[in-house]
């Protein structure tokens, strides 16, 4: 008894896991593992300095298992009054959550345990939340993400400490922890569920995890021991592919990131591949079902055609556009919009910025601009209502002053615009003539000459520029 207490303590302090001052939120569904840890943090109290505030229990019943779950929620309840811990429960129809979440039972349990928890933290002034994954977690975290196609960050299995969640058990087995309760005469509740094979996570328990330990009786161990490898790896690896990543990134707006292929191609496969799962993440907001062949399938696009493109996970996809490899939302939509310019002042452009107009008097002394960005034309030659817009079919602009023309999509396909990002792009046009496709050409039918009067002059600020 006293050697396990001992080996849970040094695993939090060695693992920066518990401060003293710290308050805690513990999960405890009334199994083995959180009732092993509530009573061993209870036991820890004086030593890891919780003060008698610093514990609430948090029960969640998922209404899978009818009386059964309402037997567990009172087990945990009496336990908590024994040791004079707070207790707080919480019940929610996870199957139907699911359903209307689209999710599967496990993940939606899982999504509303942690909201639940981090209710209560807000509610009561708590600093962390303690969950009860041990080393069989941890062993069967890792082949799960093996067989599902993880990366080496899967093969990391579950870690430490997260955010505000820590796991001060994750440095033993499930064997050793219903041996501590044994032996302090602490009983708990056995989970139906777990013992039958519908999930596959109780097929890696009760199936895969048993034959490995037959082969090898420490095969916990030595995934725990693989997983603790990988996990620094992952790390060291992955602080590289970071610094390759902010320089390869050449834009991130609108749920979109861009990355430079002509950059991307220097690298080393590893560090490709984090650097592209790095852009998903960002894109899709969190990476728990990219796994590697989506990363994979990412990563080929850099060695194919442009225009090539894939669908991935949370809606997003990712594309080939000449030099350039493009994460974005599947489900953004490019919304037209058509603004008249009538008189002075800034002009919004939506998702891009804004356009400042004033009205000049032409001057000998008048210097015309020659900057990308800011553009002065012939207002007299304007012969139809001018407008800052999305670009619309049978689009064109004068390329010399022999009046011919070319098409925009032509102009956007000279600059290797991508084919998507051109419906958004702002244009002022009059009419079907465009003036100016912004950053890329400015027709040479509107430039100032000295027998014009009045002068438009026009200067694009993009979004978040000062």
């Amino acid at each position: 008894m006293v050697t396990f207490i001992n080996e849970v303590y040094n695993y939090i302090t060695v693992n920066d896991l518990i401060f003293p001052g710290d308050k805690l939120v513990v999960g405890l569904s009334g199994g083995a593992d959180s009732v092993c840890l509530l009573c061993t943090l209870h036991s820890l109290r004086d030593r890891l300095g919780i003060g008698e505030d610093g514990l609430i229990a948090v029960h969640i019943n998922h209404m899978i298992r009818g009386e059964e779950a309402l037997g567990d929620e009172e087990f945990a309840r009496k336990l908590c009054e024994k040791l004079g811990i707070p207790f707080r429960s919480f019940s929610e129809d996870i199957v139907v959550l699911a359903t209307r979440q689209k999710l599967s039972v496990e993940e939606a349990g899982r999504m509303f345990r942690y909201q639940c928890f981090e209710e209560v933290c807000k509610e009561y002034g708590m600093a962390k939340i303690a969950v009860a994954h041990n080393k069989n977690d941890l062993a069967e975290t890792v082949i799960f993400n093996m067989l599902r196609g993880s990366g080496l960050n899967g093969m990391a299995g579950i870690q430490a400490k997260r955010d505000n969640i820590v796991r001060p058990l994750l440095g033993v087995t499930r064997d050793k922890i219903e041996e501590y309760l044994g032996d302090i005469g602490q009983g708990y509740r056995e989970d139906s569920t777990n013992q039958g094979l519908d999930y596959d996570r109780n097929r890696i328990r009760h199936i895969i995890l048993p034959a490995m330990t037959e082969i090898n009786a420490k095969a916990v161990e030595h995934i725990c021991h693989m997983a603790e490898d990988a996990k620094e790896s992952y790390q060291f690896i992955h602080g590289k592919a970071m610094e390759k990543y902010q320089n390869t990134k050449t834009e991130n707006i609108d749920k979109t990131v861009v990355l430079d292929i002509n950059q991307i191609y220097k690298y080393n496969p590893v560090l490709q591949e984090h650097v592209v799962r790095e852009a998903l993440g960002e894109v899709a907001g969190l990476k728990k079902d990219i796994t590697r062949k989506h990363i994979m399938s990412a990563v080929s696009l850099i060695y194919q055609d442009t225009g090539k493109m894939i669908e991935l996970p949370y809606g997003i996809k990712a594309r080939r556009s000449y030099d350039q490899l493009i994460i974005s939302n599947s489900h953004k939509n490019t919304d037209e919009y058509s603004i008249d310019i009538k008189a002075e002042g800034v002009y919004d452009i939506p998702n891009w910025g804004e356009l400042q107009i004033s009205f000049l008097k032409n001057s000998p002394d008048l210097e015309v601009s020659k900057k990308i960005y800011t553009k002065m034309a012939d207002y007299d030659k304007m012969k139809d209502s001018l407008c800052i817009r999305t670009p619309q079919e049978g689009d064109y602009i004068v390329i010399d002053n022999s009046g011919r023309t070319k098409k925009l999509s032509r102009v956007f396909i000279d600059n290797k615009i991508d084919r998507e990002k051109r419906a958004s792009w702002p244009v002022v046009a009059c009419g079907k003539e465009i003036i100016w496709v912004l950053g890329l050409r400015y027709s040479e039918a509107y430039k100032v000459s000295q027998d014009t009067t009045e002068i438009i002059y026009m200067k694009y600020i993009g979004k978040g520029e000062v």
